[in-house]
């Protein structure tokens, strides 16, 4: 990942600042403590071309000359073990640097800046050689230490993923998602699906659903409508009697993908009524050369035949089904015939009369119903309208599905 590449460069960065050589302007050994011996500068200079040149592990062996030097003082003592907490960076030694930072950092030498440059060094460090519990411990640091939001939440919150520590992984993502709305900025697609992926290891369905709602409707990708509808529409007690509302949402997304769901669900909308419908998935289905091909075309030929026929019929009948319907006190025949009219390019009659027939008493399923009317809205381009209807739907399935509808719907607007 991005992020971690720039904590790997964070040993290097604190090249610069590790001289021996720099005393401050003006002072001299005897005025100044902040500065090293002269016989020591030889070795140090050593030291930092081979830091300088990568070669992390024989600076570590050359700083054991260097700790060879009697009664050392705390300047040079700090300089050793940003070296030393350099050199064991470049090594690969995460717990050897981490001791050597620490000791700096306590050194009391650092302003707050470099000190958070330091600890995220460290944590990079051990997250790089998958010591994951040690990186999210550090990531904690930088923040209690003040450090600025920025890409280490991200370390942090990987970390703690990688740690097995689900429920802190969780928190902080969804932290960092609060600064980003204050930001005005959209959590990335990336960091949405990490947080989906927490959810789901922890097993938290109410949170997994939310997420990959979020993400359906920033990032409306195919593969992501297919999972969100395969996990509501196969979820143990899932009504069997919502299967062509779920295969309507399945067309909107472009998750029809096989010729045999194309026909049965053309054949399940011509058998309830809705020849209009049928004719819509066989339209989609001929078009993307899915069927009236292979051992199965002439079946797939017959039954367009049959559903070409039946919308003759019934675009001739829909006028007379409307007055019949409207002088009627059967709100499913309202619902039913309105739909249809929705389905014929006839929208405002149509929710017209489906908005008559919900307030009729007696209508078969009213739960079901809403979200059928919903569906109508969407069909008209009416989606502020039916993200409201779908939000009052309830009921086991029909509420689930419904919610999907209404991500669909804003995602279209």
């Amino acid at each position: 990942m991005a992020q971690q590449a720039s904590h790997a460069e964070g040993p290097r960065l604190l090249l610069a600042a590790a001289s021996p050589e720099a005393p401050p302007k003006g002072a001299t050994q005897a005025t100044n403590p902040d500065t090293v011996r002269a016989e020591m500068g030889k070795p140090l200079t050593t030291i930092q071309e081979l830091l300088k040149a990568g070669k992390g592990q024989e600076a570590l062996q050359r700083l054991k000359e260097v700790e060879s030097f009697p009664n050392r003082n705390a300047y040079e003592n700090y300089i050793i073990e940003r070296m030393r907490g350099a050199a064991a960076s470049l090594a690969g030694d995460a717990d050897t640097a981490a001791k050597a930072f620490d000791a700096v950092i306590g050194s009391g030498r650092v302003a707050a800046t470099e000190k958070h440059k330091i600890i995220e060094a460290v944590a990079g460090n051990f997250y790089r050689v998958k010591n994951y519990s040690k990186a999210a411990e550090w990531c904690a640091r930088y923040f209690k230490e003040g450090g600025p939001e920025g890409t280490m939440r991200l370390l942090w919150v990987q970390s703690m993923y990688m740690a097995g520590d689900l429920d802190g992984a969780a928190r902080e993502m969804l932290v960092d998602f609060q600064l980003l709305e204050k930001a005005g900025k959209n959590p990335p697609e990336d960091r949405l699906q990490l947080l989906a992926s927490i959810y789901q290891r922890k097993k938290d369905a109410a949170g997994y659903a939310s997420t990959v709602e979020k993400l359906l409707s920033l990032y409306p990708k195919k593969d992501y409508w297919a999972e969100a509808i395969y996990r509501v529409s196969t979820r143990q007690g899932f009504p069997d009697r919502l299967v062509m509302d779920v295969a309507r949402l399945k067309m909107l997304t472009g998750n029809l993908r096989s010729a045999n769901e194309y026909f049965e669900y053309a054949q399940m909308a011509l058998t309830a009524g809705f020849s209009l419908e049928a004719n819509r998935f066989l339209e989609q289905g001929f078009a993307e050369k899915l069927l009236g091909s292979g051992e199965e075309a002439d079946r797939h030929r017959r039954l367009r035949a049959m559903v070409t026929k039946s919308v003759e019929e019934d675009r001739k009948g829909l006028q007379a089904l409307k007055v019949e319907a409207s002088s009627g006190k059967d709100g499913n025949a309202m619902l039913n015939v309105g739909y249809s009219l929705v389905l014929a390019g006839d929208s405002a009659e149509g929710l017209r009369l489906m908005e008559k027939g919900l307030s009729v008493k007696g209508v078969k399923r009213p739960e079901d119903a809403k979200l059928l009317y919903g569906t109508a809205l969407v069909t008209a381009g009416q989606r502020e309208k039916a993200r409201s209807v779908f939000a009052s739907v309830q009921g086991d399935g029909t509420g689930e599905l419904a919610k999907l509808w209404a991500v669909y719907a804003a995602a279209a607007s």
